[in-house]
């Protein structure tokens, strides 16, 4: 299989690789590593740098290669097996076979560094090894008598794996600074890091050198659980192109209520974006279930990614106010994931979500909850690239994708987005939220953007009831409504009425007339 793979680059005329085993790292890696060469895994103790190794190993053997794996004072093997084997990536026909284990600790401290190179020369040639795994490398800067020693033994290190086309890793827990002569003589530096978020650690990967080839620069996040090490590289950073596809305004997509449709002019932009912005309880979920719900009736299949209700409270909630969604959930037109809301990884998320859809095809996708899908990044200045790269993947996939956010206060007049810029970026934003009139409260919906649309300009009460959901009068005779705190218009004052300043012509005095007895 190697050979084959071997040709198969050198045709394409692209320098043959060594996959990691871990998908998304030979992503970060631009194809995997570089066969032959030579490389350091560095990080501070308990950042998984051997259970990524031994994950490595394994990988190389599931092929049908070999891995040898040398270790310098570190762990007893029958200690590192107990650990590894909790791992699905595990197998423990591999052990002896085409994983072996071989110490190096009693060679290094009797015949210095030219007996291990002579070691490791012998053992990889014999088991013709793919990849040569050297853990606890930092003594080999402790044993080697002068620095050209150190040098000449990593020289020997790259020319063996050249020769045998043997990838070579190095595991370290020294700090870059200390490894000069090292860094320089090694083909790439892949190093691990364990950061504290306030409470949260999170684990980072990031690609410090690599000759020869291209990679995914900065840090990355990465897990370690049953599966082993899962590396996921920043979404912005994997999706940076252009979308091929656009919102096509004359294909409408609609959310099953009429009256919404209507002041959407029929519904939204096909491959749009959509924001519902409100308070809670205000009804944007339903409003989102009802959209995928729609989408069921007209064959489209849909998918609802939430933090905060159970799948049947969702479908609870639906049929209480006349639309059960049950029947559609069990034949699979539409999927209800619910994930916790605690000590998320957005870019672990996007790549599931992705993953489904690629999968699914699912064309209406409602993500409940902006603020635990996006909010967990490490840096929040990145928040809106990532949504961003969100949305250019959902498009170029010709998903129509819709997303709630909860505003910061339930009432008042001053409501912020707790994810600031993310209504800019998105085409469209429907605001939901509840006022006081007249002793009552009331929900109000208005659609403050649409791209590419008119729509509907006007506030109306939304009405939620056990006949549906229903977008009903605008208060036309109120002002201030969306501050929370309505008033009635005032009315303009009538115009004073002129009075003319004409001067009138004076009637002529009549004079008596004289009497007849007179004349």
């Amino acid at each position: 299989m190697k050979g084959s793979e071997t040709q198969r680059d050198k045709a394409k005329g692209e320098v043959p690789r060594l996959s990691s085993g871990t998908p998304y790292l030979d992503e970060i890696l631009h194809g995997g590593w570089l066969r032959g060469g030579t490389y350091i895994l560095s990080g501070p103790p308990g950042t998984g740098k051997t259970t990524l190794a031994s994950q490595m190993c394994f990988a190389v053997a599931d092929r049908g290669d070999n891995a040898l794996y040398v270790t310098l004072l570190a762990e007893t093997h029958s200690r590192m097996m107990l650990h590894l084997s909790s791992l699905t990536f595990f197998r423990p026909e591999h052990v002896g076979s085409r994983v072996v284990y071989l110490s190096g600790t009693a060679t290094l401290k009797e015949k210095g560094l030219p007996g291990l190179l002579e070691l490791l020369t012998r053992t990889v040639r014999e088991k013709k090894t793919r990849m040569l795994v050297i853990d606890g490398s930092s003594l080999l800067r402790e044993r080697a008598e002068t620095p050209l020693a150190l040098r000449e033994f990593l020289q020997g290190l790259s020319v063996l794996g050249g020769l045998v086309d043997c990838t070579t890793l190095l595991l370290s827990t020294d700090e870059h600074k200390s490894m000069d002569i090292e860094s320089a003589m090694v083909d790439g530096i892949l190093a691990l890091s364990a950061d504290l978020l306030g409470l949260k650690a999170i684990r980072g990967v990031e690609v410090l050198k690599f000759r020869g080839s291209n990679n995914i620069p900065g840090r990355h996040t990465f897990l370690i659980d049953d599966k082993g090490v899962s590396i996921y590289p920043r979404w912005e950073a994997v999706y940076r192109r252009t979308p091929e596809v656009i919102p096509d305004s004359d294909r409408r997509v609609p959310f099953g209520v009429p009256s919404v449709d209507a002041m959407c002019h029929g519904g939204l932009v096909a491959y749009s974006s959509t924001l519902l912005l409100g308070s809670p309880g205000s009804g944007k979920t339903l409003l989102g279930l009802h959209f995928l719900a729609e989408g069921c009736a007209r064959g489209e299949k849909g998918l609802y990614f939430g933090f905060a209700e159970s799948g049947e409270t969702l479908m609870r909630k639906m049929t209480k106010v006349g639309r059960d969604i049950t029947p559609e959930v069990e034949r699979g037109l539409v999927r209800l994931e619910v994930r916790a809301p605690v000590e998320t990884l957005p870019d672990a998320m996007a790549q599931e979500l992705i993953g489904m859809i690629d999968t699914h095809h699912y064309t209406r996708v409602f993500i409940d909850g902006l603020e635990p899908f996006a909010k967990e990044a490490i840096d929040p200045e990145r928040t809106t690239r990532f949504i961003s790269a969100l949305i250019n993947a959902m498009r170029d996939r010709h998903v129509t994708m819709i997303l709630t956010e909860q505003t910061n206060t339930l009432f008042g007049p001053d409501l912020h987005s707790p994810i600031r810029g993310a209504e800019a970026i998105l085409d469209n934003l429907i605001f939901l939220r509840f006022v006081e009139l007249n002793g009552r409260l009331r929900r109000l919906l208005s659609v403050l953007k649409m791209r590419d649309s008119e729509n509907d300009p006007f506030l109306r009460e939304f009405v939620i009831s056990s006949e549906g959901l229903s977008a009903r009068e605008t208060y036309a005779t109120l002002d201030g409504i969306l501050t929370g705190l309505p008033r009635h218009r005032a009315q303009a004052p009538l115009p004073k009425r002129t009075v003319s300043r004409t001067k009138k012509k004076k009637t002529p005095e009549r004079r008596p007339r004289k009497s007849a007895a007179r004349k």
